[in-house]
């Protein structure tokens, strides 16, 4: 049934409000069931010792396929890819960009005067907001 969902969601099929709904549906039983404390440890344990990425020439495959436009109708206006900071405080999806940027920034002690080195970090959206 899954298979067939994701099947449907990749073509279009699927309206972006019921995609919406079945992802936060999905999100919130992962951490009900996460915080049952035997589920934690295991989860926590397979974070350490897995891999860091799986399957990662069929994600970049599925990646490069879909057109720019695509990600200029979802993200943000600076592109940021991987995720966002929403506190209480942050009305937009181009605040939440800039607040995560700038919590890399916090927790990384990045300052004035020092050389970052960018490699393959997506499309660039936090060496241009340093820059």
């Amino acid at each position: 049934m899954i298979s067939l969902g994701i099947f449907l969601a990749e073509r279009g099929l699927i309206p972006d409000s019921l995609l919406r709904l079945f992802i936060k549906q999905f999100s919130l039983s992962r951490l009900t069931e996460a915080n049952r404390e035997e589920k934690k440890q295991s989860v926590i344990y397979g974070l350490k010792s897995g891999p860091i990425a799986e399957n990662t020439i069929d994600a970049n495959e599925q990646h490069y396929e879909v057109p720019a436009d695509y990600f200029k109708s979802v993200l943000g206006p600076r592109l940021k890819y991987s995720c966002c900071f929403f506190d209480g405080e942050t009305k937009t999806l181009g605040e939440a960009e800039i607040k995560m940027m700038e919590l890399y920034i916090d927790r990384a002690k990045i300052e004035d005067g020092q050389t970052i080195l960018d490699l393959g970090c997506g499309w660039g959206s936090l060496s241009l907001f340093l820059a």
